[in-house]
């Protein structure tokens, strides 16, 4: 993917990736609420996504078979709802701070948003706020804005996810890297 200008104040080590990713516009002032078992399940859901990150790490096909296993899960006990099974492919470049994705409606400067990420291979899924930085053309064909956002603070399990992630998906790269002939 071509370098999108500038990183938009993001502090943390970024990569480019292709997600499952869906997002909705979200009013900056609304609270998530959720219940004691909504958040103990929340709770247990990022402590076992950290163990599959480190199980991965260990081992690719123990990792993806328990991340395939929770994600069964989730699917089986109806955790979430039914929009977040309809997640598109969207590049993105991804951070410990941010999100960069793909889109073909443009957001405005400010604009509070909910991204839902699946973030493979560990099959975690991930739910972030987070606020519009920039909106600009796309250089692609299929997709025809590209949306820059930085995820709001006191999400720290969550964005501890997304970190995990960028960095499994740096130490694949550079060991396929090592791979080649």
């Amino acid at each position: 993917m071509a370098d999108f200008e500038d990183d938009c104040g993001r502090e943390f080590f970024r990569i480019d990736d292709e997600l499952r990713l869906s997002w909705k516009k979200v009013d900056p002032e609304s609270v998530s609420s959720t219940t004691d078992r909504d958040m103990e399940l929340h709770n247990l859901n990022a402590n076992l996504q950290k163990l599959i990150s480190t199980a991965f790490s260990s081992s690719a096909v123990v990792g993806e078979a328990l991340g395939l296993l929770n994600r069964k899960i989730e699917l089986l006990s109806g955790e979430e709802d039914s929009g977040t099974l309809d997640l598109n492919a969207v590049p993105a470049n991804v951070s410990g701070s941010g999100l960069a994705f793909a889109s073909n409606e443009p957001l405005a400067h400010n604009e509070s948003i909910e991204l839902t990420m699946l973030l493979l291979p560990v099959n975690a899924m991930v739910r972030i706020r987070a606020n519009v930085v920039t909106c600009s053309s796309y250089p692609g064909d299929q997709w025809t804005y590209w949306i820059r956002s930085q995820f709001e603070p006191e999400q720290e399990i969550i964005t501890e996810q997304i970190v995990q992630h960028v960095n499994l998906k740096q130490i694949q790269s550079l060991a396929s890297r090592h791979k080649r002939p």
